[in-house]
């Protein structure tokens, strides 16, 4: 068995889960966080790309939380795509950048608070090969059934709408039931189910289900003079699409792709060992390494036209990455 098929099945194995990192996901905090506003800058260079990511969860006031994300993509080489084809489209990755902004208000209903988002995407170029961009904007409502010791669930449900410079705008309603529990001081869980109607311009209404499953442990290798070195494993299923289509058309869901390519899929492992040096009490810089592999429904497919597929690349995607980043709590 050769290390791609270890790497994965290892991720497999601890399917399901919920990220200790502060610098992918600012909306996780610990009980112990939730009263600080958090401030993160990162820079993660894989083999096919560059994401710099800015990432903020600032607290304005007893009822009011501000999540605000900046991510800014860039090539580094083709080597990833050129052997996956379609693959994720990781390979093909364009100059481009993404900002969301996500309000948080805690109403006067106990446990029920309101999420309100905007999203705006900047792409060098659109598949016409005319520059633009697009914004999501979207209300929640939000009602947590659980809420405690680093552990929720929730059911969100509201409405968005999607402007895009070509005219492309829709509206649609959407709704997740989102749930995280943390095991003990190593091991979490995460299930998430999203549910979107979208009434497009067309007769096309479209239903689109997609069902995510993680897990994540943190293991603590040293940690002496203010220097901290963790073991770090994440794994599962992001997303499982039954695809953005009538529900009449759906003739499985375990996984198979129809040949017009509504299922979609992401099984993935991501091991690394990440190196974090306090500063002072409330800051900190680190230095993240690891591999990362994948298998997609989108590598079942066959090679055509110019696309050439070498050895097992057909079967996986994988790259090593850095990272490196800040993290400031005030």
């Amino acid at each position: 068995m050769n290390k791609r098929r270890i790497a994965l099945l290892a991720g497999l194995m601890t399917m399901g889960m919920v990220s200790f990192a502060m610098d992918d996901n600012a909306e996780m905090l610990t009980q112990e966080q939730k009263p600080l506003s958090i401030f993160n800058i990162n820079d993660r260079v894989r083999f096919d790309e560059n994401r710099l990511e800015m990432n903020g969860n600032l607290h304005l006031n007893e009822n009011n939380r501000l999540e605000v994300r900046y991510r800014s993509y860039s090539n580094v080489s083709d080597t990833f795509g050129s052997e996956t084809g379609d693959g994720t489209g990781k390979g093909t990755t364009t100059d481009n950048t993404e900002l969301r902004m996500r309000l948080h208000t805690q109403t006067s209903v106990e446990n029920m608070e309101v999420r309100t988002e905007l999203k705006v995407n900047t792409t060098e170029k659109n598949s016409d090969g005319a520059e633009g961009n697009k914004q999501y904007f979207r209300v929640q409502p939000t009602y947590y059934l659980y809420n405690a010791n680093d552990s929720f669930a929730l059911l969100r449900a509201g409405f968005g709408y999607t402007h895009g410079f070509d005219g492309s705008d829709a509206y649609s309603f959407t709704s997740s039931s989102e749930n995280v529990y943390t095991i003990n001081n190593y091991f979490s869980i995460e299930g998430n189910v999203y549910y979107d109607y979208t009434f497009a311009s067309s007769s096309n209404k479209k239903h689109n289900v997609d069902v995510e499953a993680y897990a994540y442990a943190n293991y603590p290798l040293y940690e002496r003079n203010d220097v901290k070195v963790s073991a770090l494993l994440e794994g599962g299923m992001d997303p499982y699409s039954f695809g953005a289509r009538h529900f009449d058309d759906l003739t499985d869901v375990s996984g198979s792709k129809t040949e017009d390519g509504h299922e979609s899929y992401v099984f993935y492992a991501e091991p690394s060992i990440k190196a974090t040096k306090t500063l002072n009490e409330n800051n900190s810089v680190y230095l993240q390494a690891g591999y990362y592999i994948e298998t997609t429904s989108n590598n079942d497919k066959k090679a055509s036209g110019t696309q050439t597929f070498s050895g097992s690349s057909d079967k996986y995607n994988d790259t090593g990455f850095v990272r490196v980043g800040f993290t400031s709590a005030f």
